[in-house]
C-alpha cells in the first residue's frame, strides 16, 4: 500500500488522473472524453504535490476555466461553495454592480436556495427576481 493513499491531497490527485484517463469512470464523459487532460508532469503524484500543496481541510482540487483542464495555472483548492459558483451551469446575475449565483441571492433574500433561479427562468426580470422578498 502506498503511504500517501489515505491522504486528502494524493485522493484528489489520483481522482483528477482517473477522471482523465480511465473510461470505466463514472464521470470520465465530462473530463477524458471531453478531451480534457492533466499536466504531463503530474502523472507523477509528487510532482502534482510540488506545485499544488497540501490540500486544505474543507477544500478540493478545482479548475479555474472549466473549458481548460488541469494545470498549474488553471488549479487551486476551493472550498465547496466556490466549486458549486464554478459550475458550467451555474447561474450568475448581476444587479447594481454586484455579480453573485443565483443561489446566494437566494440566501440574501432568505429564500429557498433555488428561489432566484426559478424566478429567472419563469422570465423575471433580474432586478424583479433579485429585490422581491417574497415569492409571487
Amino acid at each position: 500500500m502506498r503511504k500517501n493513499c489515505h491522504k486528502p491531497t494524493y485522493t484528489s490527485w489520483k481522482g483528477m488522473r482517473n477522471r482523465c484517463r480511465l473510461k470505466n469512470v463514472w464521470n470520465y464523459a465530462s473530463y477524458g472524453g471531453a478531451g480534457l487532460s492533466y499536466e504531463p508532469s503530474w502523472e507523477s503524484y509528487d510532482n502534482f504535490l510540488l506545485d499544488m500543496g497540501e490540500r486544505p481541510d474543507g477544500m478540493t482540487l478545482d479548475r479555474i476555466d472549466n473549458t481548460k483542464g488541469y494545470y498549474k495555472d488553471n488549479c487551486r483548492w476551493a472550498t465547496p461553495a466556490q466549486q458549486q459558483a464554478n459550475r458550467s451551469n451555474c447561474m450568475m446575475l448581476t444587479y447594481k454592480g454586484v455579480t453573485q449565483t443565483s443561489a446566494d441571492w437566494s440566501r440574501h433574500l432568505g429564500l429557498a436556495k433555488g428561489a432566484v433561479w426559478n424566478r429567472i427562468k419563469l422570465g423575471w426580470t433580474v432586478e424583479r427576481a433579485v429585490t422581491t422578498r417574497k415569492a409571487g
